[in-house]
């Protein structure tokens, strides 16, 4: 074995040991320095998708703080590999003997595991900051669905074409055949959802490609086809607000899946839905009244701040959502 990799393997077998025997407890770390120019390179470039694949080989001297207050602080040195660069101060698990002080080890798979549930976390917050940040911007041709753990802004941009549909920044395929068929939904019905036009409808639609996105980046990928169906409502609003001039209130997020009929079917879980609506401050959520049986699941916390209203079909939830008039200087298409 290579110097690294002997020390690595000295260090799980010590890992496994004292899991087993040994006791837990905090390492502050007093000083550290890196070992080896591999390990070091390797760290200072971790890709921040996957930590577990880079790490830094260094030589620790650590205040050992023991789960158990009654033992008192003692200091150690320790060769070891962590996943991330640490600095003075810092604090990393490890695991000690209690009859043997000279025995401890960083637990650098509890390290790797708290920093990435930590940078998971920092991510989500993020993500619902900088949407919430967006909820008093209207625009036409956006509407507000939640998807997976986000409140996700869906935006219809028609351009002249030949009658096809891009959908981008999705990553579930099964998102982007929902999206098609609701810009469908619209052009089959385009007759009874959007005011008259010389020439008809289906003439423009033939002749204008849309580009269905997510204004802000890619969303995140979502658990399967369930809760991707439910973007269907959200692509019609967007659609029907780029063509009328009339925007999705910007209090409003949608939720329901769009059945060829017109019909809006209920979603999965109401409770998961509202509760990401309510997170990124919406104030009102446009449901399936096939949901209505289960408002009694959704906490009294979210329903306090959070309207939910109920709608059997697109045209109710389409009043429900769309401003009465257009935005001033709205220029309907040509």
């Amino acid at each position: 074995l290579l110097e690294g990799e002997s020390m690595l393997f000295k260090h799980k077998h010590l890992l496994d040991e004292l899991r087993q025997k040994g006791r837990k407890a905090t390492g502050e770390i007093l000083s550290m320095t890196t070992l080896g120019e591999a390990g070091s390179l390797k760290g200072a470039f971790s890709p921040d998708e996957d930590l577990s694949h880079t790490w830094y080989d260094c030589r620790m001297v650590l205040r050992v703080v023991p789960e158990d207050r009654a033992e008192p602080p003692f200091e150690a040195s320790v060769l070891t590999r962590v996943h991330t660069l640490k600095f003075q101060g810092s604090h990393v698990p490890v695991w000690y003997d209690p009859a043997d002080h000279t025995k401890v080890v960083v637990d650098y798979e509890a390290d790797l595991e708290r920093i990435t549930q930590a940078t998971a976390e920092a991510k989500r917050l993020s993500g619902i900051s900088e949407r919430s940040r967006h909820r008093t911007e209207q625009r036409v041709g956006l509407a507000w669905t939640p998807v997976d753990d986000v409140l996700v802004p869906i935006e219809a941009i028609a351009r002249p074409g030949g009658g096809r549909v891009e959908v981008t920044d999705w990553p579930v395929e099964a998102v982007h055949q929902h999206a098609h068929d609701a810009v469908a939904f619209v052009r089959a019905n385009a007759a009874t959802l959007l005011p008259p036009r010389d020439g008809g409808w289906e003439a423009w639609f033939a002749g204008h490609d849309f580009r269905i996105f997510q204004s802000y980046g890619p969303v995140p990928a979502t658990d399967g086809a369930t809760d991707a169906s439910n973007v269907g409502i959200g692509v019609v609003l967007a659609v029907l607000s780029g063509l009328t001039g009339r925007m999705v209130r910007n209090e409003v997020s949608v939720a329901g899946v769009l059945a060829s009929s017109g019909e809006l079917l209920p979603v999965a879980s109401l409770a998961d839905v509202a509760h990401v609506a309510r997170q990124a401050f919406a104030q009102r959520l446009v449901a399936s009244v096939g949901n209505e049986r289960d408002l009694g699941r959704v906490s009294a916390k979210v329903r306090q701040n959070l309207e939910i209203v109920f709608a059997g079909s697109l045209s109710e939830a389409v009043r429900m959502s769309l401003t009465r008039h257009a935005a001033k200087g709205f220029q309907p298409p040509a």
